[in-house]
């Protein structure tokens, strides 16, 4: 197995594993702060094309302006397109840039007015030409000028802010396919002048190459992320910038020449390349669907696009994006006692010929709830009959139910050779994940048969009939591998790693090999991977970065793939994670080949070492990110777990959904959303349906089409129509939004006639109530049944309590206290995390003769009486509200800062009969001024207010108190900052830490 370490951490010499590349990214990662249109080509060039260089009013040397000049005659001359140059301003004329396809600034900032610049006439031609669909070039010293020139500024992308002294750098090269960067290495070692810039370009062009700034350029002043060269389409044009050839020998660089020829041709349109892949706003969320969904872990896209969704309860769920229906597949029935003492279902994979045998693969938690299985399984069309299991492998499930342990995890992943590799958790015993004969805490490698049993292939880490060794391990030392998957182009193994400690790894597994715990640990400290002993598995003094973040997808692209909307090439090759806690994504890219480098400081570097890590999809929102996998249509598939595994009214998680992503460039999918005033109930049924939300921005014209009752038909144009259901059973109503240029968007909602959903009810623990830390929480659970009435009893089995109380993590079902009532007993010392605490109780019914069953949900949320201020639930006020900044003296590191007068912060909700006072610790670091406890608003009803003082008094830590006025029920409470004395001159107010509210239980909330 290759080995690639990272340079090591301080402390004891790192000891290279022998078999394994491990990169623990977590201090890394915390340093990163199909198009719909094609890419216009409004010219496309007749061979010959012509290209204007410009370098009038050029603040490089002549040399340096000579050079630039002559290497572009040369390109030209070369590569067969015409090249003139001029340095006169009067060039910047309509008719004489109509005769250009790309025009060059030459080291030049003559945007500018004064001078030689351009004046006004010049900047309207120059503006004009672009719009028209022209190509602009920008070398180095084209970003210093036009301050006064917005437009331009958003022409180049980026002005310069200062540059620092030349030196020797790295620059990281990120897109491999467009023709300016295809040709260049990984890691382009420069002498350069570097560039800061007034305003990082990253989001807002699309980066091509980036600078290692980790290498330690004297004078850089940004963060990881800092573009060097970039291209965008920009007002109706093309526009790339490289902030390379400060000097004339840049110009003589082969790798630089083929560097600005690329940029060059794809401006003039002579050659093609997305812009768009690093870009703000360039993909497309769209839900599939976001109802009925309880805690669901993993999915597969078939090769007909169809969703496969496995859910930690046991069902397998299916999404048949041509109609938009959602089916359950397979329930493997689990008992509330089952799902809280069990792992549940957690992996699923598809055979690699599921287009023609209907296989696929779950590992999950057996009817016994004590032992794990893997099985197969045979679907037809929407349904998996359980009768077709043939189980491959039975292994020892998780045996602790402690709230201080996370849930293990696992994952299953085929290779190209079709081997299938199934990663196993185990965070009770972390010893045992270095145990040759035990198959928890590892990575198995497998061949299934046809037969439905498997073969051990050649090259596992035990050979076959090694004493006291399982030959189906592949990789060991990994408690809790969560997820796997594997690079369809090279066939490597990636795998990331949550142990019961918190501590996140990523790995990348080329050969059979040790790696993780006992093997292998973190040294977090410069994201570098360190590999040394554990002794008796205990941590090492090197330390370890907390968190959750795991493994996603490798893209393959495919250039006949015709999915109009399939992620463009710049993706190939590289590594998606995702990050359930923090919420976001990131991409990390692989060195392709071996590299050495002039500059003594840098050490060689080999093939398969961590390149960059760099964020994508910021603009996008997100509440859990539990699995990503591309479909064969090059679209990204997301699974959003929900808030903390809170169940919405319809039984789902409450911000659950699963989702596609579509690469739209420049371009725009219609929207679709379905909105219904209810969606159950007895027949005759008349449901009200809207539209709203559906459609493109800015008014553009769509049309509707509505299928109400799944057959095919258009029922309705409108976009706000109603129907009535006569007939008993479940229908999908679909929505097909269609925009000017044929694209389409489809949304669907089931409907279900003759029966309804029942409804629950929790008593005795108010939403939004305080509990101290080892309180036992008692309350009773109401259902209601429209169907079954008053007559029939509700069969309390088939209540299931979650809670997240007293542990941090996704909720759990509660043991030992399964129906219609019970307690939570809540854990003392840090257990009890501060903030909000999320309760969920579900029923599902016992359907109807030709309805399916329904489930009914509540959730409600508990609070310690401590809360750490910067976990509010929004923030706002005239001032754009306050920020939750890093403070090392804090009491979790953060504090509310920037508070200016009119700010506020929210909590929600809060029962206002469990409060009595509250003290708040602050810190009067500006001029002070007044706390106010308001309801329902920031000028709702003042409950109680506390003095701040400034600064001048002192900086040490305050906690005044005050009363609350109590008006009974949950609300929404405010926290607003006043001062009459502020102005924008004036400093902030003062930081605040924590707030601890004090009150009765949650089972006297409401005594006084």
């Amino acid at each position: 197995m290759s080995s690639h370490p990272l340079p090591s951490a301080s402390g004891p010499r790192a000891l290279s594993p022998a078999s394994i590349a491990l990169m623990v990214l977590s201090a890394l990662l915390a340093l990163i702060a199909g198009s719909v249109v094609a890419a216009s080509l409004p010219r496309t060039p007749a061979a010959p094309f012509r290209v204007l260089v410009y370098s009038g009013s050029a603040l490089a040397p002549q040399d340096v302006v000579r050079a630039g000049v002559d290497a572009v005659r040369e390109l030209g001359a070369r590569n067969g397109f015409e090249v003139e140059a001029s340095d006169d301003p009067g060039v910047f004329d309509d008719a004489e840039l109509a005769r250009f396809h790309a025009v060059v600034f030459n080291n030049t900032s003559a945007a500018r007015e004064e001078g030689s610049g351009l004046g006004e006439a010049g900047r309207a031609a120059l503006r004009k030409y672009i719009r028209a669909g022209g190509g602009w070039v920008g070398l180095h010293d084209a970003s210093a000028g036009a301050r006064d020139w917005d437009w331009y500024e958003g022409l180049v992308g980026a002005v310069l802010d200062r540059g620092t002294p030349v030196q020797t750098g790295r620059i990281k090269v990120l897109d491999h396919a467009h023709p300016s960067t295809v040709a260049l290495p990984d890691l382009w070692e420069r002498t350069e002048e570097w560039y800061n810039w007034r305003t990082n370009p990253a989001g807002t062009v699309h980066t091509l190459a980036q600078i290692r700034v980790r290498d330690g350029i004297t004078g850089l002043d940004e963060g990881v992320d800092h573009p060097w060269s970039w291209c965008q389409h920009y007002d109706g044009g093309r526009s790339w910038f490289t902030a390379g050839g400060h000097a004339s020998s840049s110009f003589q660089e082969d790798d630089f020449l083929d560097h600005l020829l690329g940029g060059i041709e794809w401006a003039a349109g002579a050659k093609p390349g997305d812009c768009t892949g690093t870009r703000t706003g360039s993909f497309q969320r769209t839900p599939l669907t976001t109802s009925d969904l309880t805690d669901p872990v993993d999915m597969a896209v078939a090769p007909d696009r169809r969703v496969f969704v496995a859910q930690r309860t046991g069902e397998l769920k299916v999404v048949d994006q041509r109609t938009m229906k959602v089916s359950t597949a397979l329930d493997l029935a689990y008992t509330p006692e089952t799902a809280a003492r069990s792992d549940g279902l957690i992996g699923l994979a598809l055979d690699p010929g599921f287009g023609e045998n209907n296989w696929l693969y779950l590992l999950r938690t057996d009817t016994s709830g004590r032992r794990l299985a893997l099985s197969r399984f045979t679907a037809d069309g929407d349904t998996v009959d359980p009768a077709s299991e043939k189980r491959l492998l039975t292994l020892p499930g998780r045996r602790s139910t402690s709230s201080g342990h996370p849930r293990s995890s696992g994952s299953l992943a085929f290779d190209r050779a079709g081997h299938l590799y199934a990663a196993t958790g185990d965070v009770t015993l972390p010893l045992t994940s270095g145990a040759p004969n035990d198959l928890r805490g590892a990575i198995l490698r497998i061949t299934p048969q046809d037969d439905g049993g498997y073969t051990v292939p050649e090259g596992n880490l035990f050979g076959p009939g090694t004493a006291g060794a399982r030959p189906e391990i592949y990789a060991m030392g990994m408690p809790n591998p969560y997820r796997v998957t594997v690079d369809p182009a090279t066939g490597t193994l990636l795998a990331a790693d949550n142990g019961a400690d918190g501590a996140v790894g990523h790995f990348r597994i080329t050969e059979a090999g040790q790696a993780g715990r006992p093997y292998c640990t973190a040294g977090a400290t410069r994201g570098a991977a360190d590999c040394a002993p554990r002794v008796n598995g205990a941590r090492d003094g090197t330390g370890e970065g907390g968190g959750g973040v795991t493994s996603g997808a490798v893209y393959a692209y495919e250039p006949g793939n015709l999915y109009r909307t399939k992620f463009p090439e710049y993706f190939a090759g590289k590594w998606l994670t995702y990050d359930p806690a923090g919420r976001r994504f990131t991409t990390l890219s692989f060195q392709r080949e071996d590299q050495a480098f002039s500059d003594p400081r840098f050490g060689p570097v080999e093939s398969g070492e961590l390149q960059s890590v760099n964020g994508v999809f910021e603009d996008m929102e997100w509440n859990r990110p539990t699995a990503a996998v591309f479909g064969p249509d090059g679209a990204l598939y997301v699974i959003d777990a929900g808030l903390a595994g809170g169940t919405g009214q319809n039984g789902g998680n409450e911000g659950a959904g699963v989702f596609r992503i579509d690469h739209v460039g420049d371009g725009r999918l219609p929207g679709a959303a379905v909105t219904t005033d209810r969606d159950n109930g007895s027949a005759p049924l008349t449901v009200a349906f809207t539209g709203a939300g559906s459609g493109l921005p800015r008014d553009v014209p769509v049309t509707y089409a509505w299928d109400f009752d799944g057959d095919g038909g258009t029922d309705s144009t409108d976009a706000n129509p109603s129907y009535t259901y006569r007939t008993e059973g479940q229908f999908t109503a679909r929505l097909t939004v269609t925009g000017p240029e044929g694209t389409t968007a489809m949304a669907g909602q089931e409907i279900t006639v003759g029966n309804s959903r029942p409804r629950v009810t929790v008593h005795r623990l108010p939403d939004g109530g305080l509990f101290r830390p080892g309180d036992t929480l008692a309350f009773t659970v109401q259902v209601t049944d429209d169907e079954d009435g008053d007559r029939t009893p509700v069969d309390c089995s088939r209540v299931l309590v979650r809670s997240a109380v007293g542990h941090p993590g996704p909720l759990r079902p509660l043991r030992n206290s399964p129906g219609c009532r019970g307690s939570i007993v809540t854990e003392t010392g840090d257990a009890s995390l501060p903030g909000p605490h999320r309760i969920t109780v579900q029923y599902t019914d016992g359907g109807a003769p030709d309805a399916p069953e329904l489930t009914g949900s509540t959730a409600l949320t508990l609070r310690t009486g401590f809360q750490e201020a910067e976990q509010f639930a929004s923030t706002g006020g005239a001032h754009d509200g306050a920020v939750a900044g890093s403070r090392a003296e804090a009491s979790a590191g953060r504090a509310l800062t920037e508070i200016e007068a009119g700010d506020w912060v929210a909590f929600d909700p809060v029962h206002l009969g469990s409060l009595r006072s509250v003290t708040v610790g602050a810190t009067p670091c500006g001029i002070g001024g007044t706390v106010e406890f308001r309801a329902g608003s920031p000028d709702g009803p003042l409950l109680g207010s506390l003095p701040v003082p400034g600064a001048e008094g002192g900086d040490e830590a305050v906690s005044p108190s005050t009363a609350l006025r109590s008006s009974g029920g949950g609300v929404r409470l405010y926290v607003v900052f006043t001062n009459s004395a502020w102005s924008s001159e004036k400093p902030d107010l003062f930081t605040v830490d924590w707030l601890r509210f004090h009150g009765p239980g949650a089972g006297q909330a409401g005594a006084r």
